[in-house]
């Protein structure tokens, strides 16, 4: 090979390597969000008869499942049929899977309905620390291989 031919290989080689590094960036959030759908299930939960005394806004719900991680910003949503209501999800108590609901109107009675995200692998020991970590694992081999690919480009084949 002519030193023009290597030049323009290696060249192709960086430009190769660069657009792959830019498709990462491109499709990694999507990659994100696939593997929360798989380590998330959403569930519906209506609770009836949910009432407040005098004076109070909030109301605690026990909930079927706990919430992901166990955090209250796994609740996707609140809806009541108490117009007056603006529900919003309070604290989380994981012991007893109790939700207080803030936001309520004082001195009703409403049924809620509870929308939120839990675990969807508790069946399997491990595999939900285990999917969490997978979008890592792929974005390291791909970065491995483009610079693996880029430096054999600088490189040259001999």
């Amino acid at each position: 090979m002519k030193g023009g031919e290597k030049a323009l290989q290696k060249i192709f080689g960086v430009v190769v390597g660069i657009i792959g590094i830019a498709i990462v960036f491109i499709f990694y959030p999507m990659i994100m969000d696939s593997t929360h759908d798989v380590q998330t299930d959403r569930y519906v939960e209506t609770e009836a008869a949910v009432a407040t005394g005098a004076g109070e806004t909030s109301a605690g719900v026990v909930l079927t499942y706990e919430l992901y991680n166990n955090v209250n910003t796994s609740v996707i949503s609140i809806t009541s049929d108490e117009v007056t209501d603006v529900p919003v999800a309070g604290t989380w108590t994981q012991a007893t899977k109790t939700l207080t609901v803030t936001g309520l109107a004082a001195e009703d009675s409403r049924t809620l309905t509870i929308t939120y995200e839990y675990d969807a692998l508790t069946d399997f020991t491990g595999m939900s620390a285990f999917a969490g970590i997978i979008p890592l694992l792929i974005l390291v081999a791909i970065i491995s291989v483009l610079v693996a690919g880029i430096w054999s480009g600088f490189k040259g084949r001999g």
